[in-house]
């Protein structure tokens, strides 16, 4: 049996490998989504909002401790947008980017109070991180439509599943190692499955 660990409050929030699945998933859909324009273009942009988090995370740290990953989070958020746009990409991409602070912010204020984990901050948290599909498509050339329906319909089936696993992760007791590492496995196949179901729909229906 794995060894026990205690389920608290998280202050670094890139620790959170769920935060991760769910941004690389929605990377994913994003350039996918746009795969017949520009798929390149798409998940640089994509790349640029995993900057844009390890720069968020990093004041989680503190001056001392945060200051290397904030450098190399500056230069992911600057060079690979950077470079879609040299590629051809949609420059509406970063109005995405701009979107996606309003949930973002309203995470930190939670999370101030609650912790990273509290039910309000998750939510948020995870709606600004999906907001890296519509931002990545938009990137790409895809239809608005597209880039909307992914919006929609990730969102909610993410924060469901976070909020499934917060829970739980805080009333079930005796978790180990083993077994948050097998739930965080079936949390991301669950993702995978239902994201490739929504791009397949969004080629389907624009």
């Amino acid at each position: 049996m794995g060894r026990r660990v205690s389920i608290g409050r998280m202050p670094d929030p890139a620790q959170a490998h769920g935060a991760w699945v769910y941004l690389i998933v929605s990377v994913l859909a994003g350039s996918l989504t746009a795969v017949r324009d520009g798929f390149l273009p798409a998940l640089l942009a994509g790349i640029g909002f995993a900057g844009v988090f390890l720069v968020a995370s990093s004041l989680a740290l503190g001056r001392s401790r945060g200051w290397k990953r904030f450098l190399v989070g500056l230069a992911v958020a600057t060079l690979a947008p950077g470079l879609a746009l040299l590629l051809g990409a949609d420059p509406s991409f970063f109005v995405y980017g701009l979107i996606a602070l309003a949930p973002a912010a309203i995470a930190a204020w939670f999370a101030e109070r609650g912790g990273f984990q509290s039910p309000r901050a998750l939510a948020f948290g995870v709606a600004a991180l999906v907001v890296a599909a519509p931002s990545s498509a938009c990137a790409g050339g895809a239809h608005t439509g597209m880039s909307l329906l992914l919006l929609a319909l990730l969102t909610p089936f993410f924060v469901w599943r976070a909020m499934v696993v917060r829970r739980r992760l805080t009333t079930r007791k005796g978790w180990s190692r083993s077994r948050i590492r097998a739930t965080g496995i079936r949390e991301a196949v669950l993702a995978v499955v239902w994201t490739s179901s929504v791009v397949l729909l969004a080629h389907v229906v624009f």
